[in-house]
């Protein structure tokens, strides 16, 4: 069963991915990875794609770049906005990929595997549609690792906590390296991009992951709606006297398969 979004639920994801912060973050992705021209590339959770399409770029159309996502809705926004024959994007399940054995000379994902139940699977079919020499790169959050000043530290650890389960695994990267060696894959090398919002601009991770908390936590009905609201105003009032902090960070694990 995919994953559907509404249509707010959607813009706000967009926006995320179109802020400062996250746009830093991908040019890193691309810089790490190095796509080049003739390669073929899969996204896995290419959500709104603009990773696929800055990726399809560089393929060229000697290249195929594919994006899945497990959100109709996601890959129907990203199909409408492309503008490469050899880019497309399908509907699909990150541990049941519909391809053959070494089809992919790249595979990327990024901020998708904590999601992931079956993180074992996950791995072994990027090792297995990789191609032998191929290279992936694949990106998580520890969740857990998340930096984040409250005047009221109790109810942050609270919120926090009642965040948590919105992954399957809220400290993924912890165990990540040794799930991509179990599955066959070499581990090269292993980086950590940081987002550090000393301030709220316009657009900024620590300001645009707000909503996204209240708005899963409220669901969950597992917190007082009265003590989140207090929870998010804060931080709006924190950062109005100048003293607002958010810090996270995303963990790249650069693979292979060998040859």
């Amino acid at each position: 069963m995919g994953m559907e979004y509404d249509e707010a639920a959607a813009e706000r994801l967009e926006a995320v991915y179109l802020g400062p912060d996250v746009v830093r973050q991908r040019e890193d992705t691309l810089r790490r990875i190095s796509v080049q021209s003739g390669d073929r590339v899969l996204d896995i959770g290419s959500g709104p794609g603009f990773l696929a399409a800055q990726m399809a770029n560089q393929a060229g159309p000697d290249g195929e770049v594919i994006g899945i996502d497990i959100s109709e809705q996601m890959v129907e926004r990203a199909s409408q906005r492309s503008e490469h024959d050899w880019l497309s994007y399908r509907c699909a399940d990150a541990t049941a990929l519909p391809f053959e054995n070494n089809y992919f000379d790249v595979v990327v994902s990024t901020q998708v595997a904590e999601y992931v139940p079956d993180v074992e699977r996950f791995c072994s079919e990027v090792f297995r549609v990789l191609k032998r020499g191929g290279r992936g790169l694949i990106l998580a959050t520890d969740w857990e690792g998340v930096c984040w000043h409250s005047e009221n530290p109790d109810r942050m650890e609270k919120v926090l906590k009642a965040f948590a389960p919105h992954c399957a695994d809220s400290k993924l990267p912890r165990t990540l390296g040794s799930r991509l060696r179990n599955a066959g894959l070499v581990v090269n090398d292993v980086n950590y991009f940081s987002i550090v919002n000393l301030d709220r601009y316009e657009g900024c991770y620590g300001e645009m992951v707000v909503p996204f908390i209240v708005a899963y936590v409220k669901g969950q009905k597992s917190f007082p709606d009265d003590e989140l609201e207090a929870w998010a105003e804060e931080q709006a009032s924190l950062n109005a006297r100048g003293e607002h902090f958010f810090s996270t960070g995303r963990f790249s694990f650069s693979v292979s398969k060998p040859s």
